[in-house]
């Protein structure tokens, strides 16, 4: 990347974006958000330079976009214009996003190859693919592989992951062994310890994208929180239907309240890639700041190595050895 043009980021101000910012201070950022106020209240407080520009995702002005050399988008999208733009001029480009089919549409993509594109950052995807690969280099001739989450219900998690959560209990989904597939209807196990905690296949975008990559494998992804009895309600309401109320308005933001603020579980955040009595294992705090923190290194990384272009992964910037040995992230690993 020419890091004497400008830096976009798409987001910059929000619970994941803020890491990012922070990370690039020091190079030329133009921040990027619907309100221009509170982009300039977040750079006030953190005392950072940055050219400020109010636009919407879904409207781009691609005008601005004539003196960016790299952009990095921590909000979803509906289409794929703005990374198509930046495959045609030749700008780099990071996306956040957890949104399956958003990816799998950049993947279908016939690109340029003029930029580099990474995608897949985070926990998952993200720490889930690096634990992955780990694997697999551990265990070769593995061939169905489960990657499984758990996640803390104490933590407060940001709008936009609380919608696409409950965005993702509603839609069926294309799995590559298990065909068109609801959430929340096969079961696994994770095992910490004394504890068991029961998990169910959900439509994380990590698994899509190790299918892709290892044609000769199956990995599958199960969601589970740190409370076992709301996993296991979950499960239940969605046997009986009763998840499909969340299409009704009134029901959805009940839902959201209840995330927004947690009165029970903890923030711990655990991940499991097993297939028979393998198993490699990661656990943390706080999903959001680690995603954030994981974003901004793979953005430091992408700032200034010499990477190729066309598509990229988190496995191309970073080794999940790199993330448990740095203290700032938090992550215990265990192999």
């Amino acid at each position: 990347m020419d890091t004497k043009n400008k830096i976009m980021i798409i987001g910059g101000h929000g619970k994941v974006g803020q890491y990012i910012t922070k990370e690039l201070k020091h190079y030329n950022l133009i921040l990027v958000g619907r309100n221009k106020d509170k982009i300039k209240s977040f750079l006030n407080k953190e005392k950072i330079q940055a050219d400020i520009c109010s636009m919407d995702i879904h409207n781009i002005d691609f005008t601005e976009l004539n003196r960016v050399g790299w952009v990095i988008v921590c909000v979803d999208q509906e289409n794929t214009k703005l990374v198509e733009f930046c495959d045609t001029h030749g700008i780099d480009y990071m996306d956040v996003t957890a949104n399956s089919e958003y990816i799998e549409k950049i993947q279908n993509l016939k690109l340029r190859g003029t930029s580099k594109i990474l995608l897949g950052v985070g926990l998952a995807p993200g720490l889930t693919n690096l634990l992955a690969e780990k694997f697999v280099l551990m265990y070769p001739f593995a061939d169905m592989i489960n990657i499984e989450l758990i996640l803390g219900l104490g933590e407060k998690h940001g709008d936009a992951a609380i919608q696409w959560t409950l965005d993702n209990f509603l839609k069926s989904y294309s799995h590559k062994t298990l065909g068109y597939i609801r959430p929340f209807t096969q079961k696994s196990t994770i095992h910490t310890g004394q504890k068991s905690l029961g998990t169910y296949n959900f439509n994380f975008v990590d698994q899509h994208m190790l299918n892709v990559k290892h044609k000769d494998k199956t990995f599958t992804t199960y969601l589970g929180f740190d409370q076992s009895i709301v996993t296991d309600f979950i499960y239940r309401a969605n046997k009986f239907g009763l998840l499909g109320l969340l299409k009704y308005k009134p029901i959805y933001r009940i839902a959201e309240s209840i995330l927004k603020n947690p009165k029970y579980g903890t923030d711990i955040f655990m991940v499991t890639i097993q297939a028979a009595e393998n198993t490699i294992n990661a656990w943390g705090h706080d999903e959001g700041r680690f995603t954030g923190l994981i974003a901004a290194e793979a953005a430091k990384r992408m700032a200034t190595m010499d990477l190729k272009n066309g598509l990229l992964d988190i496995s191309d910037v970073i080794h999940v050895e790199e993330v448990a040995d740095n203290e700032l992230f938090g992550l215990t690993l265990s192999v």
